[in-house]
């Protein structure tokens, strides 16, 4: 269930009761051009029942707080211009609807007080109750990940406003969640452009957002055509500082030096990965590329093993086979090269290694 379908299910739960528009001007001292339904929640209908209460003694503050609950649940409602227009009537209603919201928060009812405070941000749009409805929505929104969808327009809405940060620093902590590292970044320093207190929290977040969004671009430099390595390693060798104990940001420094060449370096960085997480297997077989590099073709076997027994992969198995024929092991280049075929006999790498063996057995 999205979020408007849920709130479509709580408005549901309201009584609506026809007003005469002659009554509506008596109650409410506002001139409407027909009849309408006012909101009510039925559980104030339940108990003017069980006290044997009249139907029209139901206090005005019922329908003044059913009206903002609506507003603040569908701004488009069939009456909801007429809603406005009654809660704008009288400034006594806002006060009387912060009461409400109060006592909501008091009571934990924090959903209700959340509608009725969006409701009377229709009729007050200041920063102050978009500061308030923005924690509220927050809060809300990690225990009921529904609200999401909710709090994004909520800070949409908010960011329209000049000069206001807040809702900045809550899209940075949604775009973090989600994976979207270079759009948090955008936002917290939008917070702090827009005169966002700079607070240990948000430093220590823009600097960790700035570490991952530079080891990305790292990696898309070394994973992209063409590869820039040089580039790469500009953006990655700062990271040690902040991202030390991650082994993949020293696997990926390693391929970068192998892409330059320089096979030494690569094998002390993937060295230092594998005391981080020897489990990884993209540095294992990086390790034995690195080691073919420089000729050391018995290491680099041993490495190779390691990871094609992990994985099973045809593209680790065809530097296995490479590493027997560089090191005159045409028997187990055989045996590993009709591995490679059981595994995908189409690969185009493994049919040269096919032609290339069958040259050697006819010599």
């Amino acid at each position: 269930m999205d979020i408007k379908s849920y709130f479509a299910e709580k408005l549901s739960e309201l009584l609506f009761l026809e007003v005469d528009k002659k009554n509506v001007e008596k109650i409410f001292g506002v001139k409407i051009s027909e009849n309408i339904y006012l909101p009510v929640s039925s559980k104030y209908i339940v108990n003017n029942i069980k006290s044997k209460r009249n139907m029209d003694e139901i206090p005005v503050g019922y329908f003044i707080e059913g009206m903002f609950y609506v507003l603040g649940a569908d701004v488009k409602f069939k009456f909801g211009k007429y809603y406005k227009n009654i809660l704008k009537s009288d400034e006594n209603n806002s006060k009387f609807i912060k009461g409400i919201i109060a006592k909501n928060i008091k009571n934990k009812n924090y959903e209700d007080a959340y509608v009725i405070l969006k409701g009377l941000s229709i009729l007050e749009d200041t920063r102050e109750i978009y500061d308030k409805l923005i924690i509220m929505v927050d809060e809300i929104r990690k225990k009921n990940n529904m609200y999401e969808e909710e709090e994004l327009e909520i800070l949409e809405k908010a960011e329209l406003k000049e000069n206001y940060a807040l809702p900045y620093f809550y899209e940075a902590i949604i775009k973090k969640e989600n994976g979207d590292y270079e759009g948090a970044l955008f936002c917290i320093n939008n917070y702090i452009k827009k005169g966002g207190e700079e607070t240990l929290e948000v430093t220590d977040l823009k600097q960790w957002l700035i570490s991952i969004v530079n080891y990305d671009r790292g990696k898309e430099l070394l994973e992209n055509e063409p590869a820039d390595p040089t580039k790469a390693l500009k953006l990655l060798i700062p990271l040690m500082d902040t991202l030390g104990d991650n082994a993949l940001l020293y696997y990926y420094i390693a391929v970068a030096y192998r892409m330059l060449e320089n096979y030494e370096k690569a094998i002390y960085y993937l060295n230092e990965a594998l005391n981080i997480d020897s489990s990884i297997v993209e540095i294992v077989n990086e390790m034995g590329i690195n080691y073919a590099s420089i000729g050391e073709y018995e290491t680099s076997i041993a490495y190779l093993r390691k990871a094609f027994e992990a994985t099973k992969s045809v593209e680790i198995c065809t530097n296995l086979i490479m590493c027997y024929l560089n090191s005159g092991d045409l028997k187990d280049a055989k045996i590993h090269l009709e591995i490679a075929k059981k595994l995908n006999p189409k690969d185009e790498v493994v049919v040269q290694l096919d032609n290339i063996i069958k040259g050697i057995s006819k010599s």
